[in-house]
């Protein structure tokens, strides 16, 4: 569900869920005063532990690593 916080001053919109990542997922906006973006946060719950399994790899084999464990 989307919502948008309305008020006068700074506002949030929440971007939730997610759907194309593993797991469950969404986006945080915080608009300033003016309507400018403040803040963004990307939430993640899902921990999957790719780092582990690229860890002491060349930065070349990753993306090829990655791409066969997740498929997005």
């Amino acid at each position: 569900m989307n919502s948008v916080q309305a008020s006068a001053g700074p506002r949030k919109i929440v971007i939730d869920p997610v759907t194309r990542v593993e797991g469950h997922g969404k986006v945080t906006i915080r608009l300033n005063e003016a309507g400018e973006v403040a803040e963004t946060r990307f939430h993640i719950v899902e921990f999957r532990g790719f780092e582990r399994f690229i860890r002491g790899r060349m930065f070349w084999e990753v993306p090829v690593i990655i791409q066969r464990l997740c498929g997005i």
